[in-house]
């Protein structure tokens, strides 16, 4: 991952480059990925996974390495992976309501 450079907007209000993002573990196999502020600790969200979405992610990969190669139809691998894309957001977004919303994993 290269550097990411982020404004602490929510925390300390200071700038910082972001080197890794951390993984934590939450019930039913799901992923929780994030940053935190150096400075001032404020966590910052960056997605939550579940196994479905895992596994759409890797089919992606696999789609994205169709583009290295000169032979193949990347105008149907750019489809592919237009739609995979679609499918990881609308998943990741109503696995966030799940997790954060009321009675969700979180709470």
């Amino acid at each position: 991952m290269s550097n990411l450079k982020i404004y602490c907007n929510a925390g300390c209000q200071k700038e910082f480059e972001v080197k890794s993002f951390k993984t934590a573990k939450l019930p039913d196999k799901v992923e929780k990925t994030y940053f935190n502020c150096p400075h001032c600790d404020h966590e910052y969200l960056v997605h939550y996974t579940d196994i479905e979405i895992r596994k759409l992610q890797a089919r992606i990969r696999r789609v994205q390495k169709r583009f290295a190669d000169p032979n193949d139809n990347h105008e149907d691998a750019a489809r592919k992976e237009a739609e995979i894309q679609a499918l990881i957001k609308e998943k990741m977004d109503a696995l966030r309501l799940e997790v954060e919303g009321e009675g969700g994993l979180n709470g």
